[in-house]
């Protein structure tokens, strides 16, 4: 929609600076007609050709796009794939971890009745 109306703006003020420059230079009737129809088959060449390459990059960003939501899908599959294999990975080392710090838990529990508390 801001490329439409910038679009828009934009070739409203090439048309209104060309033709206020043909206007306003001092020529003859018949000079002005003639830059008029010369200056007017430019402008819509230029229309033409610009029209052109927005559609060219319109198609272009919607095959981008595309790509990228499909290339997104991908990564986000793979993913969680490896997520899921880690986890796997890890389960059995989850438990030893959670074992060794039950044991490590206990011996400071049992170091804590055999050292006297400092006084104060």
């Amino acid at each position: 929609m801001k490329a439409k109306s910038l679009l828009i703006g934009f070739l409203t003020g090439t048309v209104v600076a060309g033709a206020a420059t043909l206007l306003s230079a001092p020529s003859s009737g018949k000079d002005l007609r003639t830059r008029i129809k010369t200056n007017t088959e430019e402008i819509k060449a230029t229309i033409d050709e610009l029209k052109v390459k927005l559609l060219n990059i319109k198609d272009d960003t919607m095959e981008a796009t595309q790509i990228s939501k499909e290339t997104v899908k991908t990564f986000i599959s793979d993913v969680q794939v490896v997520i899921e294999n880690w986890k796997q990975e890890i389960e059995p080392n989850k438990t030893e971890l959670l074992k060794n710090v039950q044991e490590i838990e206990d011996s400071l529990k049992e170091l804590e009745t055999v050292i006297p508390s400092p006084k104060n």
